[in-house]
């Protein structure tokens, strides 16, 4: 168990007045993660005094390897009632939002506190072996890139491109990738989260990059756009009004001072002021990023979480035209004490 987070947590608890707190790994594989320090499949029950994890037959010698003490065996939803009893847990936290609706259901015995999106709250505030971890995730992903991007050229297919690059992710450090790499071009790049095919890469198509590589549990997440030959003065604008979006949106950030929302806006008035191209920017500005690929704080009109120093998140403004063409450039950043940092650093990212 990592003492200082599961102290946070009981911090919360004592906040939200509850005796214990139980976390299933349905939905919460990484906040097991987060807690125990171990990549482990169970349930994790934290009261006043102690933190445990429950797990059954087939991983209790693993998670008694890895955690030693503080592992409990249990066969079913019973065994996890029956113990929270048994520690004297009546007011329980609970994530709903995280949680099935029979696991619910079989903790009828006890007072049921919200406790959504707590453990979440808590992981947005990166501790410095994290945030070393995460550059070192977003380093591998870049040098990967760079070893395949002379291959980026007319006729290559997108599927090409984009098993060479999750092979190079691997080839470079990454325990896997972060996610299933895309690589969309033309038309296929009005499509977010576009699946590679065989289509050959063309001149004249924007191809728009995005990848990440997983090291130790830890995540990056970083997108390109290049256009394939001749740049015509309507492509440069539609690559420059992204550009100049994520660029203005990345400085206005003040540490302990804006508001996830505040970022969100100044983008998509600086993509509005660009020929209307706001009206095709149709998702959030970012999202954390960390044990999970996407995590808080989500950078969309309705956040207003205040952005904190030790925080990591994309700024990834895109706009898509169906059936012509889409735009993405993503980058990493870290709020710093007075600035913020972009993490791995790419040339490949300039105004035309």
């Amino acid at each position: 168990m990592i003492k200082n987070r599961i102290e946070k947590l009981r911090e919360k608890m004592t906040e939200f007045d509850c005796d214990g707190v139980v976390i299933f790994n349905i939905f919460n594989n990484a906040d097991l993660r987060y807690f125990t320090g171990a990549d482990i499949e169970g349930v994790l029950v934290v009261d006043r005094y102690e933190a445990n994890v429950l797990v059954s037959s087939l991983y209790y010698q693993r998670a008694s390897d890895v955690l030693g003490g503080n592992v409990v065996l249990s066969k079913d939803l019973d065994d996890v009632v029956n113990f929270l009893k048994k520690r004297g847990v009546r007011k329980l936290g609970v994530d709903f939002g995280r949680s099935t609706h029979r696991q619910i259901e079989s903790l009828s015995d006890f007072q049921l506190i919200d406790f959504s999106n707590k453990t979440l709250e808590l992981r947005m505030i990166k501790e410095r072996d994290e945030i070393n971890q995460i550059k070192r995730a977003a380093y591998i992903a870049r040098n990967a890139f760079m070893k395949v991007y002379p291959m980026l050229k007319p006729g290559i297919t997108e599927k090409e491109l984009a098993d060479e690059l999750s092979y190079q992710i691997r080839k470079n450090g990454g325990e896997k990738e972060a996610f299933q790499t895309i690589v969309a071009s033309g038309a296929n790049a009005a499509y977010p989260h576009h699946i590679p095919t065989e289509k050959p890469i063309e001149e004249g198509e924007f191809v728009v990059i995005d990848f990440g590589a997983s090291v130790n549990g830890y995540n990056s997440d970083m997108t390109y756009t290049f256009l394939m030959g001749e740049k015509s003065d309507e492509k440069k604008e539609l690559f420059n009004a992204v550009f100049y979006a994520q660029l203005f949106a990345t400085e206005m950030i003040a540490p302990n001072r804006t508001k996830a929302s505040e970022v969100y806006k100044r983008a998509k008035s600086e993509l509005a002021k660009r020929g209307g191209v706001d009206k095709y920017f149709i998702h959030g500005l970012g999202h954390g990023v960390g044990l999970e690929v996407h995590e808080f704080p989500y950078l969309n009109v309705e956040s207003n979480v205040v952005l904190r120093p030790n925080m990591i998140f994309t700024i990834e403004p895109g706009i898509y035209i169906p059936g012509k063409l889409g735009i993405r450039l993503e980058h990493m950043v870290l709020v710093k004490e007075n600035d913020v940092e972009v993490i791995a650093f790419t040339p490949f990212v300039e105004a035309m």
